[in-house]
């Protein structure tokens, strides 16, 4: 490993191809080598947890906060393996910093809110998921979960979630099961036909609402129908007018 470009991209395709065991040895290696990449301890952790050691991976992303206390995703990965190995009072440290320093809002309020709710402090746990949701616009779809789950050992309603805010619909609903789309066979008439004019033949004016119109309107609604029968006949040509014979003394008022 001449750079720790190659570093990471030979751990990178060792992770890939599940070889997990040279991925951690190559990323302890150049975690040792290049002391001031965080980058290398970071993906060291990750892969220790894939493994299954979480307590290692844990004592790595605290050595990753002590050099940059201001690496978010660095406090909120150790808050998550303190939670996985019950280290609640740690886990409750590590998700107040995760938040302190801009770690993803409503991610570390549920993980403080669902760590405080384990060590027994339910009311305060509740507290603090209502008023981080409803300040935070009633939209989080977290919060809102940790909040339905809570409700009933507390023994108090759900503040609303403001869909709108969220952009999502409730699962009930289905715009494709509500709405059907209609499809129309294009007709060709004669251009100064009067098919041409409506659209349509005159048999199809004149016919009853297919189901789909009468599912789209209602099924109470009755269509007027339109009388087309004079084009069932010949129109007859126009008849000329007869020259009336005017007589010349018609103006001679003398």
């Amino acid at each position: 490993m001449e750079s720790p470009e190659e570093a990471l991209r030979e751990a990178q395709e060792a992770e890939v191809q599940g070889e997990l065991a040279l991925a951690e040895s190559l990323l302890r290696g150049a975690s040792k080598r290049w002391k001031r990449e965080p980058e290398f301890k970071m993906r060291h952790a990750r892969v220790l947890r894939s493994m299954g050691n979480d307590r290692k991976a844990l004592k790595v992303y605290r050595t990753v906060l002590k050099s940059h206390p201001q690496r978010a995703d660095a406090a909120m990965n150790a808050a998550q393996t303190a939670t996985s190995l019950n280290k609640l009072r740690l886990a409750e440290s590590l998700w107040s910093r995760a938040l302190s320093v801009g770690a993803t809002a409503d991610v570390a309020t549920e993980g403080l809110c669902r760590t405080i709710w384990t060590r027994g402090r339910k009311e305060e746990a509740w507290e603090r998921a209502k008023v981080a949701f409803v300040q935070g616009g009633s939209s989080s779809r977290i919060l809102h979960d940790f909040l339905r789950e809570c409700s009933p050992i507390i023994g108090t309603t759900v503040p609303q979630i403001d869909l709108l805010e969220t952009g999502e619909l409730e699962a009930d609903f289905s715009p494709m099961e509500s709405r059907r789309e209609l499809t129309l066979q294009p007709a060709k008439f004669s251009g100064d036909s009067v098919e041409a004019m409506a659209g349509m033949t005159a048999d199809d004016l004149s016919a009853p609402p297919s189901q789909e119109i009468t599912e789209l309107l209602g099924e109470n609604e009755s269509q007027p129908q339109i009388d087309m029968s004079a084009l069932q006949y010949p129109s007859e040509a126009p008849t000329t007018p007869t020259e009336v014979a005017i007589p010349d003394d018609l103006l001679d008022f003398d």
